[in-house]
C-alpha cells in the first residue's frame, strides 16, 4: 500500500505542473505612452518648431524634442526637469540654458556645432556641443568636450486622431 501511496504522491506533483497558465489579458493598451508629450496647445514656441520641421527635406535627424527617458517627455514644457533637449535647426534649449548654433551638416550622422550658450542669470558661454545619431529615436548629446554623452530619445505627440466622414 505504500508503494501505491508513493506512486500517487509522484505522479500528483508530476502533473502539478502540466496546469495551463491563465490566458493573456485580452485588454491590450491601445497608445504606448513611453515618450509622449503633452498636447500641442500645452507646448512653447520652439518645442513646436522642432516637433513640426521636416526632418526629411532638412536632412537634419537630430532637430527634435529629446528627453534621457521617455517618461520625461510628458513633463515638457509643464515643469521644471533636468534630462531633456529641444533641438531646432539653429538652437538648443536644455533646462539650465538655451544654446545657438549655425545649422550642422545635413545629412551627417554626427555633427560638432559651436554654440554660443546662455545660461539664467544671462551669463554667456561658447562651446562645442557633440550630437551622434544612434537611430531615428536616439541620439547622444555631448555637451563640452571632455564631458560623456547624455542617451537621449525622441519625444514625440500622440496622433491626431481624424475626423469620421459620412457622420453627421
Amino acid at each position: 500500500m505504500s508503494r501505491i501511496t508513493f506512486t500517487l504522491a509522484i505522479m500528483a506533483l508530476a502533473l502539478s505542473g502540466c496546469v495551463a497558465p491563465p490566458p493573456p489579458s485580452a485588454k491590450k493598451s491601445a497608445v504606448n505612452l513611453e515618450a509622449v508629450l503633452p498636447p500641442q496647445s500645452l507646448l512653447r514656441e520652439d518645442t513646436l518648431t522642432a516637433l513640426n520641421h521636416d526632418r526629411n527635406q532638412s536632412r537634419l535627424p537630430y532637430v527634435g524634442v529629446w528627453a534621457t527617458d521617455g517618461d520625461k517627455c510628458a513633463m515638457m514644457d509643464q515643469t521644471a526637469f533636468q534630462g531633456f533637449a529641444v533641438i531646432t535647426p539653429d538652437s538648443m534649449r536644455r533646462s539650465a540654458e538655451t544654446c545657438t548654433f549655425e545649422q550642422g551638416q545635413p545629412g551627417s550622422p554626427y555633427v560638432r556645432l559651436e554654440a554660443t550658450c546662455k545660461a539664467r542669470g544671462n551669463k554667456t558661454t561658447s562651446r562645442t556641443l557633440g550630437i551622434q545619431m544612434l537611430s531615428s529615436r536616439q541620439l547622444a548629446l555631448t555637451t563640452a568636450p571632455g564631458n560623456p554623452p547624455t542617451a537621449m530619445v525622441r519625444c514625440r505627440l500622440l496622433p491626431t486622431p481624424e475626423p469620421v466622414s459620412g457622420r453627421p
